[in-house]
């Protein structure tokens, strides 16, 4: 089986990674990627508040 880890942006789709040809439990294989994603995600969130506050002080 084939295993593509998306990600959903608001304008777009990035791909992530893809696995070919992955057979029986693949799930150690995939978990890291997708641990990878909890962390980009938890980043970017703190980006964008950090840019928020950043406009807010700017804005004053």
């Amino acid at each position: 089986m084939d295993v593509t880890a998306r990600l959903g942006l608001a304008a777009t789709t990035v791909v992530l990674a893809t696995w070919p040809r992955l057979h029986g439990d693949w799930t150690a294989v995939v978990h890291p990627t997708l641990f990878e994603v909890a962390g980009l995600h938890a980043a970017l969130a703190i980006a964008i508040d950090a840019l928020n506050l950043a406009n807010r002080l700017a804005g004053d």
